[in-house]
């Protein structure tokens, strides 16, 4: 058995491997594993002890809530507890980032119930957490309302959910929660937990918005990529990643999961699997993009056990883990290019690929060459850069000659 000393210096140790800078480590020492190491000193052990640990973290969220400590002091010490904990059980360190907590505080019953429910299906990743943030909110607006299992849970609870959601939520979120609303409900029903799925109730109609947002402009794309200093090693990487949105339309997500063996360098091709529609697509690797990631791989890429090929810029030097991030590095890139931003604008990241949708249609090509291109199995999905080709609908409309009116009737 390790002492916890040792263990801590484990920590340290692991941590100057993955590149940390030394004064990181010795702060990470003093101000996240001390603490837990003097609190088992002062109850009589030198070993780490779980039930210890535990009384630890009750311990600091207790201060916390107090006012006793600061937010980054409890922050700290949290660290701390975490990392020693992974490789007391586990026997190494996991270099994982730190995940957004949900905002909708619920109870270990239902906590349980959510993680037994996302057990139940196969969900793809991204319903994954479209349904975990549904039944969340939910959870969390039965304790609230002081309903702490589903015992007295009945129709009128769910409609009075519903009704409250409605307040606040748009057209297309109330769909989402109604459509979810109906699996969650049917799950419990199926566990004995509800007395009816309320699939009558939940099964009410919501039009949802279909907006059209609006395609990124050229010279905006130009201006964004002349912001990008390529001498930098976040310059390199971040011009590959706004070019390769801009030039294959490539979701923010896919060019996150983008792998180094998915660059065929001898074909000239790019294959992945769409995280969105988990469809396989190929597509060229032009001039301009292969030597803008040939030149991050080489000059700017930093090692890293990720075969990822767009690594974070600091250690531990891993994979991009949030396609968000993307979106806000570009976003970065547009404020600096005097290109004015708002909430909801269309603006943002995804513009890229509207854009070559709306530049393939405007040059021609058809509508089903430009929706294999994108990776959009149903051409559907692509005909709506039709109506961002504005040049072409214009030509479609028809004036008035020949069909004069008169008296208020077309004759």
């Amino acid at each position: 058995m390790r002492t916890i000393q040792e263990l801590a210096m484990d920590v340290t140790d692991e941590m100057g491997i993955a590149g940390y800078a030394q004064n990181t480590i010795w702060s990470l020492y003093i101000y996240a594993l001390l603490p837990l190491i003097k609190y088992h000193k002062e109850r009589g052990t030198e070993y780490f002890d779980a039930d210890l640990a535990a009384e630890y973290e009750r311990c600091v969220k207790q201060r916390y809530s107090d006012g006793e400590i600061v937010r980054m002091t409890y922050y700290h010490r949290m660290r701390g507890l975490d990392k020693i904990t992974r490789l007391h059980d586990t026997g190494k360190l996991l270099w994982e980032p730190v995940r957004k907590r949900s905002m909708y505080k619920s109870n270990e019953y239902y906590e349980h119930l959510l993680s037994e429910f996302l057990k139940s299906g196969e969900f793809h990743r991204n319903t994954r957490n479209d349904i975990a943030w549904v039944a969340r909110s939910f959870f969390s607006w039965l304790v609230l309302n002081g309903y702490d299992n589903l015992e007295r849970v009945n129709a009128a609870e769910i409609q009075r959910y519903v009704v409250y959601c409605s307040s606040f939520m748009a057209s297309t979120s109330m769909y989402n929660v109604l459509l979810f609303m109906r699996k969650l409900c049917a799950y419990l029903y199926e566990q004995g937990l509800l007395t009816n799925a309320f699939t009558a109730l939940l099964n009410m109609k919501v039009s949802r918005e279909s907006k059209m947002y609006p395609a990124a402009r050229q010279d905006e794309v130009a201006a964004v990529l002349t912001q990008i200093d390529r001498s930098t090693v976040m310059g390199r990487r971040d011009y590959a990643i706004v070019l390769l949105g801009a030039v294959t339309g490539l979701r923010a997500v896919d060019i996150r999961d983008l792998k180094l063996s998915n660059i065929d360098w001898m074909r000239g091709e790019i294959k992945i699997v769409q995280a969105k529609t988990g469809n396989t697509n190929v597509l060229p690797l032009t001039n301009d993009i292969g030597e803008a990631v040939k030149d991050y791989i080489l000059h700017a890429r930093p090692n890293s056990v990720d075969d990822n090929v767009f690594i974070s810029l600091r250690p531990p030097f891993i994979a991009i883990t949030d396609a968000c991030s993307i979106g806000d590095m570009f976003k970065r890139y547009q404020k600096r290019a005097g290109i004015s931003r708002k909430a909801y604008d269309g603006k943002g990241f995804h513009s890229l690929r509207r854009a070559l949708g709306k530049n393939m249609t405007t040059a021609g090509i058809p509508v089903t060459s430009t929706a294999q291109v994108l990776g959009d199995m149903d051409f559907d999905s692509a005909k709506k850069y039709i109506a961002l080709d504005s040049k072409h609908l214009a030509e479609c409309a028809l004036d008035f000659s020949g069909i004069e009116i008169a008296g208020g009737v077309a004759r």
